[in-house]
């Protein structure tokens, strides 16, 4: 699940840093379930800690989700590793590895925790906490959608998740966003969709709105408060996909938030604030056409004090699509919310300097996620290719990074890699589909974002996750190296390891 990410105040993510990371030797395997003790003599809480920092050591760590593991009997309970990051960057022998306590009944078919993976300091005691979407359906009034949290500290994540948000009968999928969306310095959890069950009549709907739930939260799941709010033109969220990022350049979080589905998809920015969102209308791209997808991120690409929204449409022939494989569109931020001086921009595979060829069903968009992967100080967004053919074998997928600058994104000095190129491990084959997910993530606190790369369709649905470095001249596929489920002790027949990576 894509999802759903923020970059609010510059969020820095967790790369995997100039030096090699994850190098053959560093894939030692510890005891299931070990949970690491930080590698440096911090241990008192900071509100300054990364936002993906789960155990306070000052460097940022990687969360990856496999919502298809099997536990205890129960298929699609899900999990979730960590990767702790270090001065020598992320390694498999610097491991949590957490599962959802589900029980086995015939009433209660999924749980699929490891989705739509996000982290932020919820409580305030700074370690940063783990969120997960979790299906809890079952075959009763209580179907629905919950967010759940694993809470940081001096020596990794709880074992045990705490319910944040509990929505029966929900239409909203999961989908949330976090932020500090009413400036009180503490981050917001948002939900969209239906918040209650009104009435077991099938004729009766549950509300379509979104809530937000104020911070900061107590580990018991309490939280400072919670308020509705609607999306126009219809008052309604359908098949959401929103992110959190401050793009009026006021230090408050904003919202943008994609609703609809196919050819009328739409997207809509919400400036945060201490007295609720204001409604900061559609976005349109330079044609006038609405700008909508899949996946959405929010992060300052061009230094100019204002978040841009990012937006991958990678559905391929609906009415408004700019380019037959898919694409990534920006619409610049700006004190009122959308900018009057910089015009939006769809990049695709036919823009000058992108590798490739434009192609239906190559699926860019897919996978959104952003960061500075060369230390020049501008965010480049890093996109998955998953219907990418390469050679003539058919959706063996790929990745892009493109690159931030005073202009914003651009074409020019984009990277491409597949399982083809050189220095990558693995072989190309048909429907690997290899970019379904990405990250960038800082590991070794360098300032230097390296790329994470997941394939849930890897061998046959177990899953796979690649790493790159990153240095002066960005990513790198020298000494990439790349693990599965059951590298870190995992059962991983059918998990989809790396269908979600915390970003």
């Amino acid at each position: 699940m894509s999802h759903r990410r923020s970059l609010f105040a510059r969020r820095r993510p967790f790369v995997i840093g100039a030096g090699v990371a994850l190098a053959a030797g560093a894939l030692a395997v510890p005891a299931v379930n070990a949970v690491p003790t930080p590698t440096t003599a911090s241990t008192t809480p900071s509100a300054k800690r990364l936002h993906d920092d789960f155990n306070g050591d000052g460097y940022p760590d990687l969360a990856i989700g496999a919502p298809g593991t099997t536990v205890g009997g129960l298929k699609n309970a899900g999990s979730v590793s960590v990767l702790y990051g270090a001065s020598g960057g992320l390694s498999t022998a610097r491991k949590q590895v957490l599962t959802w306590p589900g029980r086995v009944d015939s009433d209660t078919p999924e749980y699929v925790y490891g989705s739509g993976l996000q982290s932020a300091d919820l409580d305030g005691d700074g370690y940063a906490d783990l969120l997960s979407a979790v299906d809890v359906s079952r075959m009763d009034i209580d179907d629905g959608y919950a967010v759940v949290v694993n809470w940081g500290g001096a020596k990794g994540l709880s074992a045990t998740a705490t319910t944040l948000a509990w929505s029966p009968g929900a239409e909203w999928q999961g989908q949330f966003a976090v932020g500090d969306v009413d400036g009180d310095k503490h981050p917001d959890l948002v939900t969209a969709g239906a918040e209650q069950w009104l009435s077991d009549d099938p004729d009766v709907q549950p509300e379509e709105d979104g809530t937000v739930r104020h911070g900061p939260f107590t580990r018991g799941g309490g939280n400072a408060g919670r308020d509705h709010f609607t999306v126009d033109p219809q008052k309604a969220l359908f098949n959401p996909v929103m992110t959190a990022g401050d793009v009026t350049g006021d230090g408050v979080a904003d919202l943008a938030v994609t609703t609809g589905d196919g050819g009328t998809r739409r997207t809509a920015l919400l400036a945060g604030g201490k007295d609720g969102f204001t409604d900061k209308g559609l976005l349109h791209d330079a044609q006038g056409r609405a700008v909508a997808g899949e996946d959405i991120a929010i992060g300052d690409l061009n230094k100019d004090g204002y978040g841009d929204v990012i937006v991958g449409r990678s559905a391929s022939g609906d009415a408004g699509s700019p380019a037959k494989g898919g694409a990534v569109g920006v619409v610049h931020g700006g004190p009122g919310g959308v900018s009057t001086t910089r015009k939006p921009v769809w990049i695709s595979q036919d823009t000058p300097g992108v590798p490739g060829t434009d192609e239906k069903g190559d699926g860019m968009g897919t996978g959104l996620s952003v960061g500075d992967t060369n230390g020049d100080g501008y965010l480049d967004v890093a996109t998955g290719l998953p219907g990418e053919d390469v050679g003539t074998t058919v959706d063996a997928g790929g990745v892009l990074v493109l690159r931030g600058s005073a202009s914003g994104l651009t074409g020019a000095g984009a990277k491409s890699f597949t399982q083809s190129t050189s220095g990558v491990p693995g072989t190309a084959e048909r429907m690997d589909r290899f970019g379904a997910e990405t990250a960038l993530v800082d590991g070794n606190g360098d300032k230097k974002d390296g790329l994470v790369v997941g394939d849930p369709d890897e061998n046959a649905g177990n899953g796979a996750v690649w790493t790159f470095s990153a240095g002066s001249g960005g990513i790198t596929a020298s000494g990439s190296a790349s693990f599965g489920g059951s590298t870190l002790g995992l059962p991983a027949t059918g998990s989809g390891f790396g269908r979600s990576l915390d970003d």
